[in-house]
């Protein structure tokens, strides 16, 4: 299973491909079939100067004949934005999540990261949360909202998965991912869902937080219903999205650390299954409250064990039918058209601005 830069990059670019010309600089694997061309030369993404200047080189050599350069990942931002203005080229920054925020105090990251955001005509984000923490710290030209999409051909109902009685987290068992408080909330309703589980795909963060998370499974007496999964490709991924009775991600802010626009919304509702998520970011965009899933309070598993509870009881096969519905309007392919018109103001704004 791919990272969550590496699925959105991918996905992103395979939908604009369909009617543009691309080329992509990449740090990680990639499909030798794809019909775009591919440069895996990149560093790994980090912001460090020697990253910044390697990268800086990558795309005056390979990318010098484009129209635009589209940033898909923060730590890049900076490279991209140098060549921009050397080659006088547009570029366009595309902001996540924490990884977006400059630090508040002086230093070598928040200058380059003021010039990526001043040098960009456009940057986007699916996330207002994001944005307005980017908007403390700097000034940014034009934000535009573009959510993230859903690969339609990789996300679908498989005719032959029927719903299965457990629950579902995809994400790297990170503290901001709310792992705990989804198990608290099994807690809470293990007598009144007997055979309620709830299974977690991703690798963990550290030992520390996945041995707290198996005592906290111990306290709670969901012991033997919680299972803990890693190493799961796409193919077993889908399975488990059409498997799964409700998806959630109860996500909180930890340390500085946030969500910004999880791509796992649209993946679960693509394979029908309603979503539950906190407040306080993209949710609020990819998730109609009592429609497709709901929304709760961060840090308050009895709100969650309560939207458990109306998925339940409620009009399952109602709610079904409308994440698959809300998965159809956010296709990659949907999304695009809102990237490609992006691109050619990105273009126009250019040429005014040189003129």
């Amino acid at each position: 299973m791919d990272d969550g830069w590496g699925r959105y990059s991918r996905s992103l670019v395979k939908g604009v491909a369909e009617n543009v010309q691309v080329a992509v600089l990449t740090s990680g694997k990639y499909d030798k079939t794809c019909s775009f061309l591919v440069w895996p030369v990149l560093p790994a993404p980090a912001f460090n100067p020697l990253v910044q200047i390697k990268t800086f080189f990558y795309i005056l050599k390979y990318l010098r004949d484009c129209d635009v350069i589209h940033s898909l990942v923060e730590p890049y931002m900076p490279a991209v934005a140098l060549a921009s203005r050397v080659l006088k080229i547009p570029c366009i920054l595309t902001m996540h999540g924490t990884y977006a925020v400059p630090p508040k105090k002086f230093s070598i990251k928040k200058l380059m990261m003021k010039f990526a955001y001043l040098t960009a005509p456009i940057v986007t984000t699916g996330s207002p949360q994001t944005e307005n923490k980017v908007r403390e710290v700097v000034k940014l030209n034009e934000c535009r909202f573009i959510p993230n999409g859903v690969d339609a051909d990789t996300f679908k109902i498989l005719s032959e998965e029927k719903k299965e009685n457990f629950l579902l987290t995809v994400g790297a068992l990170k503290p901001r991912k709310g792992v705990d408080i989804v198990i608290k909330a099994l807690g809470i309703v293990k007598n009144e869902f007997p055979f309620l589980n709830y299974k977690v795909v991703g690798y963990p963060d550290s030992s520390d937080f996945a041995g707290y998370l198996k005592r906290l499974t111990r306290e709670n007496g969901v012991e033997k219903r919680v299972e803990f999964l890693s190493g799961i490709n796409d193919e077993e991924l889908v399975k488990l999205y059409n498997q799964a009775k409700i998806f959630i991600l109860a996500a909180r802010t930890e340390k500085g650390s946030f969500e910004g626009f999880p791509m796992v919304f649209y993946e679960a509702n693509a394979c029908g299954t309603p979503v539950i998520s906190t407040t306080g970011f993209g949710s609020e965009y990819a998730i109609k409250n009592g429609i497709n899933g709901y929304l709760v309070v961060p840090e308050k598993p009895e709100e969650v064990a309560e939207a458990i509870r109306k998925i339940i009881a409620g009009d399952y096969d109602k709610m079904v039918k409308n994440s698959l519905e809300e998965a159809r309007r956010h296709s990659w392919e949907a999304v695009s058209q809102q990237l490609i018109k992006m691109y050619n103001d990105a273009n126009n704004f250019f040429i005014i601005k040189r003129k």
